[in-house]
């Protein structure tokens, strides 16, 4: 009778624990997902970096989709690297470590980070991350929040006897010195006759720039604001070697008004203003057009070179009719 009772309670006992096991598993399943956030450290100098920790606690068969552009202004994205997930039981800790810096002073507010939870059937879950805020200080001010003076220059020992060798040494060199000079003076060199070589056309240059950076694969790497400079800056040195505007130091403006004062065709004109002005949203008000728009502009560059191109082109001057 004994062994009969022992045997069932220990039959009761393990029905328990995988009843326990059991909904310990379907509630980490059917639990939401959840999000915390570590920022480190919350005072920082001009440039300094701030860490930000944003963790999300998933169930194991779910996935999470980190936004591909983090918007932070006014802080800069310095790094960002996703952890390893990490498993608690049946379910998973997923990290991403972004390290940030700013350059403007005061309680400087971290935009909010928004991440999604995809689940096994599908169903997804967004999350955001909490606003927080970062004191930014200047660098120079002492204890008490004044700037500091500026500390005068420090004073170097003067002893005639650590003079001596500079002297003497200096005037070794110019005794050496003269001696050259007046052996070689004897000399008398033959006349040679320097090729002069002529400039490359700006058509020429030009072109060769967009077909490097046509093919330099920054578009494929997710570099669309470099690609854009490129392009800018190919263009506005063609504007000053063809026509003569200083366009690396203007606006776009100013280079508009430049082309316009030396006569050029209007569509010339349009074209610029369209060219350049795509590469000004993308440069300064971080406007993210998508790849194929951004190879449009290499062809629309080549256009206008080979509608600018002079039909006679310069002539190469030789050495025999420079002498």
């Amino acid at each position: 009778m004994t062994t009969a009772r022992g045997m069932t309670s220990r039959r009761l006992a393990s029905t328990a624990l995988l009843v326990v096991s059991l909904v310990a598993h379907v509630r980490a399943q059917t639990d939401p997902p959840g999000l915390l956030t570590a920022l480190d450290p919350g005072v920082i100098t001009v440039g300094d970096p701030v860490r930000l920790l944003v963790t999300v606690s998933h169930a194991a068969d779910a996935r999470v989709v980190w936004p591909d552009v983090f918007e932070l202004d006014p802080f800069e994205l310095v790094d960002m690297r996703l952890l390893e997930p990490v498993p608690e039981g049946t379910r998973v800790r997923s990290s991403a470590e972004l390290t940030l810096t700013a350059f403007e002073l005061g309680d400087l507010m971290l935009p909010v980070v928004e991440v999604e939870v995809v689940d096994a059937a599908g169903d997804t879950v967004r999350l955001a991350t909490d606003a927080a805020v970062v004191t930014v200080e200047s660098v120079g001010r002492d204890e008490g929040g004044d700037i500091r003076d500026i500390k005068g220059p420090l004073a170097i020992p003067f002893s005639v006897v650590t003079l001596l060798p500079w002297l003497a040494g200096l005037v070794v060199m110019s005794v050496a010195a003269y001696w050259l000079y007046r052996r070689y003076r004897r000399r008398r060199r033959p006349d040679v006759q320097v090729p002069v070589v002529p400039p490359r056309p700006a058509d020429e240059i030009a072109l060769e720039s967009l077909n490097a950076l046509e093919t330099s694969g920054l578009l494929e790497l997710g570099e669309l604001k470099t690609y854009h400079i490129r392009v800018s800056d190919i263009m506005r040195v063609y504007a000053e070697d063809r026509f003569g505007v200083e366009a690396m130091e203007m606006t776009t403006g100013g280079v508009l008004d430049g082309l316009r004062r030396t006569g050029v065709l209007s569509r010339v004109v349009a074209d610029f203003r369209q060219l350049l002005d795509r590469c000004d949203l993308v440069k300064f008000a971080k406007f993210r057009p998508d790849v194929p728009a951004c190879r449009d502009l290499v062809p629309l560059g080549r256009r206008l070179v080979d509608m600018t191109t002079p039909d006679d082109p310069v002539p190469a001057v030789s050495t025999a009719e420079v002498a």
